[in-house]
């Protein structure tokens, strides 16, 4: 195989996780690529910078003047972005910043990164928020490539939180509230205590989500317990009390301990109700920190697809027809909370909901409802009931034990099928590669693979020299498109040999030399209806020899791709058999 297959998602892709979902997201520029490069070309003006006055506010003398604000689309947020509060640095005056400052959040950019324009605003509202506690900064990758190479740059965005010049990977979310919440609890203590009601009532209004606990003493097992849990959940930020009066700002009764988590989402609280002893806690906390439903971006995808709920539900909706399903669909996540993660795709954003459509094949005008599992098999189950509660919990009972049928999406039917090479499509597997009448040779390729046009020219030749042969039929099959359980192509193109009257066995596997002669040759061999063997015209310069392609394919990576069918063994004739057969 040419690639190997990735171990991170993506898109998706699922991939759901896998792509790993849409992995096939444009302007996917946040995933590691082979050979990245980076330009080295100093801004306007950088040799004569001097860095100086680090303790003001403002940080003077490290603004927009190193920033070359025409590379960025700022039409693509609706709004020009105010980052008066981000610095901008390079690698003229990086090093002393870092070193002038304890604490120090740095983002690796590219210009024209669409994951770097998503973040744009936020970290320019977490810089505002975060002014005079900590700099938020920028670097231009593409423009100081040796320092991008100095911290290990390989992606972007890439963002490094410096602790006193040493530096770690920031490890949060990428919402403004997250990068709040996250860089306030590495610079302080994991929990604080609330001193006041008017300190109280502020929380009510801030975006990240807030784990309030009441407890009788600030100090004894119970704030060591959920102090430790503080600790290491990242997304939430951690407060204490002690005082009736405040407790009863977040709804905390004269009960102690007690715990709740605030959101501003549909689902504002969340009442703990268990032992108050760490395992508890962190169940409590890490499966009430994320929105019941998920609304489905280029930020939150990859967060999706390689989630720990491989389970997920996406409802793919337009925002008219999701305001009658909503409390419904609400409400089934509240039942399968932990289990499966529900996913909101919304139809009337093209450029977030077309990957997905695309990838799953599912209509881009009409609600629909996928239940994907996110591993190696990826199996999909397609939703065909009411949006009442009882049908969709009924769907999520029988999901979470796969019993229900597999989704294998299907390009649609063509409506003429004439051509000497047959199309073959989901739908028409059955009817065309499976007719026990035939036997059929199916190449299943994908658009983008030039070992596949290597084949074209060859596979159609050979499609109209046994075309006068009823028993015979040559196929091909978009893979990217179309699945069945019969199939499950390792890399493009692959060729499949479906004998007739053994369709119930395992299709042969073909790796020899791929010219009209060979095809020709193994078809006469393996064919289970005796034929003539047809005349092969010559053509100029004799038969296309693409013997230096053998055995050797482009690999499909379902994780990038986001798709997978269940495994199927395919007997496979080798390399050294099929040239002695010839």
């Amino acid at each position: 195989m040419v690639s190997s297959r990735r171990q991170s998602i993506t898109l998706l892709l699922l991939a759901f996780c896998v792509a790993v979902c849409f992995l096939q997201l444009r302007q996917c520029c946040a995933e590691k690529e082979d050979g990245l490069e980076f330009s080295d070309h100093r801004s306007f003006g950088e040799e004569e910078e001097e860095v100086e006055d680090f303790d003001d506010d403002s940080y003077k003398g490290y603004d927009s003047e190193e920033f070359d604000e025409s590379a960025f689309d700022f039409s693509t947020f609706g709004e020009a972005v105010d980052e008066k509060d981000v610095v901008v640095l390079g690698a003229a005056n990086f090093t002393a910043f870092v070193k002038a400052n304890k604490y120090v959040l740095v983002e690796f950019y590219a210009p024209w990164c669409g994951h770097c324009k998503s973040l744009l605003p936020e970290w320019a509202k977490a810089a505002t928020i975060l002014k005079g506690e900590i700099p938020l900064v920028k670097v231009d990758a593409t423009r100081h490539g040796d320092l991008a190479r100095e911290y290990g740059v390989e992606g972007y965005p890439s963002l490094f939180f410096f602790v006193e010049g040493a530096h770690r990977p920031y490890t949060g979310d990428r919402t403004s509230g997250d990068i709040v919440a996250w860089v306030r609890k590495k610079m302080g203590p994991p929990v604080e205590i609330i001193k006041s009601v008017s300190d109280a009532e502020k929380l009510l209004h801030v975006d990240s989500p807030l784990a309030i606990a009441y407890v009788e003493f600030l100090e004894g097992r119970h704030a060591e317990e959920f102090t430790a849990v503080a600790s290491e959940e990242d997304g939430v930020l951690f407060y204490m009390t002690n005082d009736d009066t405040i407790a009863l700002v977040f709804g905390l009764e004269k009960k102690t301990p007690s715990v709740v988590l605030l959101k501003q989402e549909d689902e504002k609280v969340s009442t703990f109700d268990g032992t108050f002893e760490r395992k508890a806690l962190s169940n409590f906390v890490s499966e009430n920190k994320i929105p019941l439903v998920v609304a489905f971006n280029l930020e939150t995808a990859e967060w999706i697809f390689q989630n720990e709920l491989i389970r997920q539900v996406l409802l793919l909706v337009d925002p008219v027809e999701y305001e009658k399903i909503r409390p419904a669909y609400y409400e089934v996540a509240k039942i399968f909370r932990g289990k499966i993660l529900f996913v909101l795709v919304d139809l009337a954003n093209k450029e977030v909901a077309s990957p997905v459509v695309d990838f799953f094949m599912l209509p881009a005008d009409k609600t629909s409802i996928l239940g994907f599992v996110a591993d190696e098999e990826a199996h999909k189950y397609l939703y065909k009931g009411d949006f009442s509660l009882d049908s969709l919990k009924n769907f999520g009972d029988k999901f979470l034990v796969d019993d229900l049928p597999l989704y294998f999406k299907s390009a649609p039917i063509p409506e003429k099928n004439d051509d000497a090479v047959k199309v073959v499509v989901g739908h028409n597997f059955d009817q065309i590669v499976l007719d026990d009448s035939k036997d059929v040779l199916l190449e299943v390729y994908a658009p983008w693979c030039g070992h596949c046009r290597a084949l074209e020219p060859v596979y159609n030749e050979l499609g109209k020299v046994m075309q006068n042969i009823s028993s015979i039929v040559i196929a091909k099959m978009d893979g990217t498109q179309n699945e069945h359980i019969r199939v499950k192509p390792e890399g493009f193109p692959t060729l499949l040999f479906f004998p007739a009257g053994k369709k119930s066995e395992n299709p042969l596997s073909w790796d020899a030399e791929r010219t009209v002669q060979s095809f020709v040759q193994l078809l006469m061999k393996h064919a289970t209806i005796p034929f003539t063997r047809p005349e092969i015209p010559e053509r100029d310069g004799g038969d296309t020899d693409l013997d230096s392609m053998e055995g050797d394919s482009e690999q499909f990576d379902y994780e990038k791709h986001l798709g997978s069918l269940p495994e199927t063994e395919i007997s496979t004739l080798s390399e050294a058999e099929l040239k002695d057969e010839l």
